[in-house]
């Protein structure tokens, strides 16, 4: 790739090298009880679907999630990223079990789901040695360093992808379906995975991120199970979407969405 269109694995690695320079690594190392959202945090109006009965959202959400670390994960906000793992769990149909976080950054979910107190083994894999350093220092367990270009092992009740599809890439444009068909593929129950909306405000874009059409992705959920989800309400500025695969009907409600479940 040139300079001017780096792949997606650049882009990523440059974005890493930023956000690990701007944050403090003691703050974002400080075990989640122990460390909260600045008092001057900007904070987003609270998400009005509620997560499903069987996950209960973790107490702490509200006094910064999984602590300072969302800086090091590259969120907005404590906040923003809240809204986005909750998205997660309801329109997955989350109630415990295996999960594997794919592209876990500082394991901030990891903290999220162990809050809501429900069964879990969890597993992370991502890219980057500088973030599964820094997820295992602060306990996350099995935490592992994933290849380029190559798809995680096992099989697991759900999978997650949180963030991982935040740059384009001009040599596979749509490379993000792919991961998510492998992560299907190693799904028992849902895979779910967020993304930045094609429908969020012009001046609110930038020039090297994936902005994926909604509609793209509900026909490829359609051709790929007749079990999904696609939920653009969340995001106090709808920004941001998610869409979960299911193996199976999602069972206690799923929270307003669009598609089939």
């Amino acid at each position: 790739m040139t300079a001017d269109h780096p792949s997606r694995y650049e882009a990523i690695a440059a974005f890493h090298t930023a956000l690990f320079a701007a944050a403090p690594l003691d703050e974002a190392t400080a075990p989640p009880d122990e460390a909260t959202a600045p008092p001057d945090e900007a904070t987003a109006p609270p998400d009005e679907a509620a997560a499903p009965p069987e996950a209960t959202v973790p107490p702490t959400a509200d006094s910064g999630g999984a602590g300072r670390a969302w800086r090091i994960a590259g969120w907005g906000s404590a906040d923003l990223q809240r809204v986005r793992f909750e998205a997660l769990l309801r329109t997955s149909g989350y109630r415990g079990g295996s999960v594997l976080d794919w592209g876990c950054g500082p394991a901030d979910l990891y903290f999220f789901l162990r809050d809501t107190n429900l069964p879990l083994q969890y597993t992370g894999v991502d890219l980057d040695p500088r973030m599964v350093e820094l997820a295992s220092s602060r306990g996350a367990p099995d935490v592992s360093l994933l290849p380029e270009g190559r798809a995680p092992e096992g099989t697991y009740d759900y999978v997650f992808a949180s963030g991982i599809f935040q740059f384009e890439d001009p040599s596979d444009p749509l490379y993000y379906l792919q991961i998510l068909e492998q992560a299907y593929d190693i799904s028992s129950r849902a895979v779910a995975a967020n993304f930045l909306s094609a429908e969020r405000s012009e001046h609110a874009k930038a020039a090297d991120e994936l902005y994926a059409d909604p509609s793209t992705l509900a026909r490829f959920a359609a051709a790929v199970t007749p079990r999904w989800v696609l939920d653009h309400g969340y995001h106090p500025q709808g920004a941001d979407f998610t869409i979960a695969l299911l193996h199976e009907r999602v069972t206690g409600g799923s929270g307003p969405s669009s598609g089939r479940s």
